[in-house]
C-alpha cells in the first residue's frame, strides 16, 4: 500500500482504517527520518536535521519577501548550491577550494620552538603573520610560503617590525613551527591564510 491522505474515506468501514493508517504513519516516519532525527520517544533533539538533501531545481520568477536555497547542475557539477533573492540568483558553493584560515597561539619559554602548528598542503601558497600577544608590543614578522608539488617548500620574509627579538617561523619538511625570538617567555600568536589547488 502507498500513502493515502484521504484515509479514512466516508465509505470506509472501521476495519479498513487501521491498516491504511499504519501504512501512512510508516511512510511519514521514513520520509521525516531520511533527513531528520526521528525519536520514538520525546527527546531534546526531536526533529533536528541530520543532513539536508536537495533535489535539482530551476527556479524562475520573483517571490516577494522570499529567499530560496536550492541545488542545481551547472558546468557538469551536480551539487552546486544557490540562493535566490527576489529573482536574483547567487551561487553559494565555491567553484574552487575556499581559502583556509588557521589562527592560534602558543606559550613558549625563552628562545624555544613550538611543535608543528600547520602542515602545508601540496600545491599551495599562503601567508603567516606571527607576533607576541603576551606581553604584547610591536614585535612581528610576516611571511609568504608555498609548496610546489609534494616536496618543494620555500618561504620569503615580506615584512618585520623594527624591534629586535621578534618571533620567527621554522619550516621542517612541510611543517610550520613558531619560534620565540626573545630570551624571556612569550606567547606567540599566529595567523595563517592558505590557498590550494
Amino acid at each position: 500500500m502507498t500513502f493515502n491522505a484521504a484515509i479514512p474515506l466516508n465509505s470506509d468501514s472501521p476495519s479498513i482504517f487501521p491498516t491504511q493508517s499504519q501504512t501512512n504513519y510508516a511512510r511519514l516516519q521514513t520520509i521525516i527520518g531520511a533527513d531528520h532525527q526521528f525519536n520514538l520517544s520525546a527527546a531534546a533533539d526531536d526533529g533536528y536535521h541530520n543532513v539536508v538533501h536537495l533535489t535539482q531545481q530551476a527556479p524562475s520568477g520573483v517571490l516577494a519577501a522570499t529567499g530560496r536555497v536550492y541545488a542545481k547542475s551547472a558546468s557538469g557539477a551536480v551539487n552546486l548550491f544557490y540562493m535566490d533573492d527576489a529573482g536574483l540568483e547567487y551561487q553559494i558553493t565555491p567553484i574552487a577550494p575556499a581559502p583556509t584560515k588557521v589562527t592560534g597561539s602558543v606559550a613558549l619559554a625563552g628562545s624555544a620552538t613550538s611543535g608543528t602548528i600547520y602542515t602545508i598542503p601540496n600545491n599551495s601558497q599562503g601567508t603567516i603573520f606571527v607576533n607576541y600577544i603576551s606581553p604584547s608590543g610591536n614585535f612581528y614578522r610576516y611571511y609568504l610560503f608555498y609548496k610546489s608539488g609534494t616536496t618543494f617548500v620555500d618561504t620569503n620574509l615580506i615584512k618585520e617590525s623594527p624591534n629586535s627579538s621578534r618571533p620567527n617561523i621554522s619550516i621542517s619538511g612541510s611543517n610550520i613551527r613558531v619560534v620565540n625570538g626573545n630570551s624571556s617567555a612569550r606567547t606567540v600568536g599566529y595567523y595563517i591564510m592558505v590557498e590550494s589547488i
